[in-house]
């Protein structure tokens, strides 16, 4: 089987945590791999609202979107884990960039390795279009002119 290897940030711009809790736990008794998915989409809200980023101007009918994702599972996630998620971003260009987050269990094991790759979308339009200047500040981001 051939495995998908996702880079980890340079800089984490966020760190997060929480705890892996019954309703999480499947029939096999450990975490259901859906829930990293769960996880991932309200750590990326925090993750906004920490860099003062808005995922959209919904006024004007833009905003960010998903168009990939990818998961390298690393480990089994338990009731009663304590999970820390180390958020970064990679691969930023004019449109786009990979949210990257690092879910590790108990401070010692990856527990997972999500690589979400996102572009700023006009759904007016329904095209892509350059991000905002504040997302490329926010990442420490600048682009070659």
């Amino acid at each position: 089987m051939q495995r998908i290897k996702i880079e980890l940030p340079d800089q984490i711009l966020y760190t997060d945590s929480f705890e892996i809790l019954a309703e999480d736990i499947n029939e096999a008794k450990h975490m259901g791999n859906e829930r990293i998915l769960v996880f991932a989409n309200d750590i990326r809200k925090r993750f906004y609202a920490h860099l003062q980023l808005k995922e959209g101007d919904w006024e004007n009918g833009h905003g960010t979107i998903v168009v990939n994702h990818a998961i390298n599972y690393k480990n089994e996630g338990f009731a009663g884990d304590k999970i820390t998620c180390q958020v970064g971003v990679t691969n930023v260009t004019e449109c786009s960039f990979d949210l990257v987050l690092h879910f590790i269990k108990n401070q010692e094991k990856t527990l997972a390795i999500l690589r979400t790759g996102k572009v700023y979308f006009d759904y007016n339009e329904r095209k892509i279009r350059p991000l905002p200047q504040a997302f490329l500040q926010a990442f420490g981001v600048t682009l070659p002119a």
